[in-house]
């Protein structure tokens, strides 16, 4: 072949890797995270048009579940309910149409081929199974603004549903990547343990949680809409899944003996009592003012932090190559209780308490995802080193070079996350007199309070969602 030949030949084939690249998917080249944290700090500012109309050019793109599944969550701290219930709608039926193909597109083959030749950005996302669980409890959220108790049922359902199906789903993908290594006759052990090792920073954080797939807030906002329908043996049901999740929760311990007297649940009863001893006393002095109703308190506090790229040195058949991961370096910090008082009363409600660690949940979803992302890096560096050796017989040195410094560009590790998600979320739950209340929220920590009117109806529920955006408060309260 020519010289000329060659030129043309290794032109030809970088210009169809970039094409390939750089129609599918803006993270490629830039991380996730350099396009979020301005729309982030928008939404600390309570810039939410702003946000919202920057995500909204992405709603098309492969990318458009994460894209969606953000404005959705901006769009329900803006309190917009109808605009969160159409993009939670649309990421739901997004997430649907690509679980369900049964035959594998253009598109996705694409896809799939260029993550050989760039990074992990290149393959639509499709969610990690927290974020779908969170998408259905956030829609649920939506149908509870709008008093569609039914509708909020059947959303809480099938996030149920999914924290089952993200269980299954982990097992099938570490078994593909398993095998997958074993028909390439790729050696896995030693990148294993190279890239545990760098994620043992990690270890404490992901320690809070048994995975990622299931988390006590879901269970308890179940637990809560099964009350409403009046579905009491299916709340105790969710209700029990959340505190063995979070056994140390003071006011789920009250809905665990609360909810096996009146069921007359007497076995259960007395395990639970036995158990959870400090309120022993307090459940058994009985009743209840007849005059009152219950006010949840729901605290969703900050955002989640985002990951971060490191290079982990994996062993190749040509050497150690330094290869581009996510990780979470941000630690866990104390707990950041919300206190609530009634200041024309001079009575203090009290302090939330930890329900579920988003933070935990996103560092374990990622801590499980190594088998997967260990078999496709090694097998990309297999791929960009034949890339290599090609460019250098169809170009010289100039190929050589120009095909080193690509391979150099194009390790960008997958940053890609549901980055508005709390950071961390709390409960509070008491007894009021039926009537309105004046209430003062402070969060000590950010120096965020809020002063809001929430009516209790005798018998009734009353949840006064609280969502905490840098130093500012958002609430919601729903009255049954």
């Amino acid at each position: 072949m020519s010289d000329r030949l060659r030129r043309f030949f290794f032109s030809g084939l970088a210009v169809s890797v970039l094409s390939v690249t750089g129609c599918s998917t803006s993270s490629v080249f830039t991380s996730y995270t350099a396009t979020m944290s301005p729309l982030i700090d928008g939404v600390k500012a309570r810039k939410f048009d702003y946000a919202l109309k920057a995500l909204n050019k992405y709603r098309n793109s492969n990318d458009k579940i994460l894209y969606l599944l953000e404005r959705g969550r901006i769009a329900q701290i803006k309190d917009d309910i109808e605009v969160s219930m159409m993009d939670y709608a649309a990421t739901i039926k997004a997430v649907r149409d690509r679980e369900e193909k049964a035959i594998i597109s253009v598109s996705d083959v694409g896809a799939q081929t260029s993550t050989f030749f760039t990074n992990d950005n290149t393959i639509p996302y499709q969610g990690d199974g927290y974020e779908k669980v969170f998408l259905y409890q956030f829609q649920a959220f939506n149908y509870l603004a709008k008093k569609d108790i039914e509708g909020a049922g059947v959303e809480v359902r099938r996030a149920n549903l999914e924290q089952h199906l993200a269980l299954e789903m982990h097992e099938k993908e570490v078994r593909k990547a398993e095998e997958k290594a074993r028909q390439k006759s790729i050696e896995t052990e030693q990148a294993y343990a190279n890239l545990n090792a760098a994620y043992r920073t990690m270890d404490d954080i992901a320690g809070k949680v048994k995975n990622s797939f299931q988390n006590a807030y879901t269970f308890y906002l179940s637990g809560i809409v099964y009350e409403l329908l009046n579905q009491p043996n299916d709340a105790y049901i969710d209700y029990k899944k959340a505190i063995e999740i979070f056994p140390d929760n003071t006011y789920l311990q009250r809905d665990i003996i609360r909810m096996a007297k009146e069921l007359g649940m007497n076995q259960e009863l007395n395990e639970y009592t036995s158990r959870y001893a400090a309120i022993r006393a307090e459940v058994a002095n009985g009743g209840v003012d007849t005059n009152t109703g219950e006010l949840i308190v729901l605290f969703e506090n900050g955002f989640v932090p985002q990951k971060r790229e490191i290079k982990v040195p994996i062993p190749t058949p040509n050497g150690f190559l330094a290869v581009a991961f996510p990780v979470y370096t941000a630690k866990l910090p104390d707990v950041e209780p919300l206190a609530l008082s009634e200041p024309d009363r001079k009575d203090a409600l009290g302090e939330t308490e930890p329900l579920c660690y988003v933070q935990s949940l996103a560092v374990k979803s990622l801590k499980e995802k190594v088998p997967g992302m260990v078999v496709r890096h090694l097998l990309r560096s297999a791929a960009k080193t034949a890339f290599q050796y090609q460019a250098k017989d169809s170009a010289g040195i100039a190929g050589t070079i120009l095909s080193s410094l690509y391979n150099i560009i194009s390790e960008r590790a997958d940053l890609r996350s549901w980055l508005t998600l709390p950071r961390d979320v709390q409960i509070m739950r008491n007894h009021l007199s039926a009537g309105i209340h004046h209430l003062h929220l402070e969060h000590k920590a950010s120096g965020a309070f809020s002063d809001v009117d929430v009516s209790v109806n005798q018998h009734g529920k009353t949840i006064l969602r609280v969502i905490r955006t840098g130093s500012v408060l958002y609430t919601t309260a729903i009255t049954f």
